[in-house]
């Protein structure tokens, strides 16, 4: 069976680096196997004394310009730099990389990057982008959220931890006053989930001469504890999860 893999090559003369990742993307919470081969042309021996192996977060507007202050670095492979390359030689070097379980997933602003050279700048790097998607059990929520209760995908984002999706609210009574819902889930503690939910809605302004609508919003926290939602295996508690979306969407929900 074929086995898809990402390969980037960048030039740093005297030397060419060539990494290889044996993943098409990368999901939170799962490994990202990197090899970095380094290959001397010159006719002297290179000290790699500067070699980096990072992973970074990419503001994808700063990289298009190249702009200094385009990259995040996140964390870095423990290379050994005290490393040399004869002429005509080659270094090689692994990193088994670990995404956390709320690694920021790709979307339209940013996307996570792998940067590889012998700089201790950024913008002397070569780059990588290394697409990530979401975690099979933020999924799950997700997809319970569009095909038991009709919410409309308009995006999905990385912001300060959370895996975060925006919803159209469904052409429902019982969501009327709601005009859209974003939902973010992260990971705490290991296999606990903290779910925000934060619901624009539309909200009865009443006085004694008018019944008018004006714009508010609502605001709903909750825990799960991995022995709530999972099943041994890893397997998802589908009931569960309907229960609990359930009753955040309650908050909003009118009787009418």
């Amino acid at each position: 069976m074929y086995k898809r893999t990402m390969r980037g090559v960048y030039i740093q003369k005297p030397l060419e680096f060539r990494l290889e990742i044996s993943i098409e993307c990368g999901v939170q919470g799962s490994p990202v196997p990197c090899a970095l081969t380094v290959r001397n042309h010159g006719s002297e021996s290179v000290l790699l004394s500067e070699m980096q192996l990072s992973l970074a977060l990419g503001n994808l507007k700063k990289v298009k310009v190249k702009d200094e202050d385009a990259f995040q670095v996140l964390t870095s492979a423990p290379l050994d730099r005290a490393s040399t390359v004869a002429p005509g030689g080659v270094a090689t070097f692994s990193w088994d990389l670990v995404l956390e379980k709320n690694a920021p997933i790709s979307d339209k602003a940013q996307t996570l990057y792998l940067l590889y050279g012998n700089s201790a700048s950024a913008p002397l790097l070569g780059q990588l982008p290394l697409t990530v998607t979401m975690h099979p059990h933020y999924r799950a929520i997700f997809d319970t959220c569009e095909t038991v209760f009709s919410f409309i995908n308009k995006g999905e984002s990385w912001k300060n931890g959370y895996t975060t999706v925006k919803y159209k609210a469904p052409d429902l009574r019982k969501f009327s006053l709601v005009d859209e819902i974003s939902i973010g889930v992260r990971s705490v503690d290991g296999e606990e989930l903290e779910l925000a939910y934060d619901f624009k809605i539309k909200k009865l302004d009443a006085t004694a001469h008018s019944l008018n609508f004006k714009k508010g919003k609502a605001e709903v926290i909750q825990s799960w504890k991995s022995s709530d939602y999972l099943f041994g295996g890893g397997f998802i508690r589908q009931e569960f999860l309907e229960r609990s979306l359930e009753e955040a969407f309650a908050v909003v929900a009118t009787g009418f």
